[in-house]
C-alpha cells in the first residue's frame, strides 16, 4: 500500500523548518509524501524526490490550507518552531 500524499498548492500549502539551518519558508507546489507519523519526503511537479527537504532533513513542518488552517492531520511541529508556523497563517 502506497504512503499518503497531498499535492501542494496555493490552497494547500507546506511550511516548513529545516533541520540543520533553522530557516524556514513555504511551498506551494509539488508533492508532499507521509513517510512516517513525523517524516514526510517531498517531490518536485516532474515527481522527483527532493533530497534536501526530505526525511529527516525537516525539524518541522505542517499542512495549511488557505485559510492558514492545518490539514488534518499533516503536521509535526516542534515547540521552538511554533512561532514560525504561526507567523505563516497571519499572512
Amino acid at each position: 500500500m502506497p504512503n499518503p500524499s497531498l499535492i501542494l498548492s496555493i490552497e494547500l500549502f507546506l511550511i516548513y523548518v529545516l533541520r540543520a539551518s533553522g530557516c524556514h519558508s513555504r511551498l506551494t507546489s509539488g508533492r508532499i509524501e507521509r513517510t512516517s507519523p513525523n517524516t514526510i519526503d517531498i517531490y518536485n511537479e516532474q515527481d522527483t524526490r527532493l533530497d534536501y527537504f526530505s526525511g529527516d532533513r525537516l525539524r518541522s513542518w505542517c499542512v495549511l490550507n488557505q485559510d492558514g488552517m492545518p490539514h488534518e492531520d499533516w503536521r509535526a511541529v516542534h515547540h521552538e518552531d511554533v512561532a514560525h508556523v504561526a507567523s505563516y497563517k497571519l499572512s
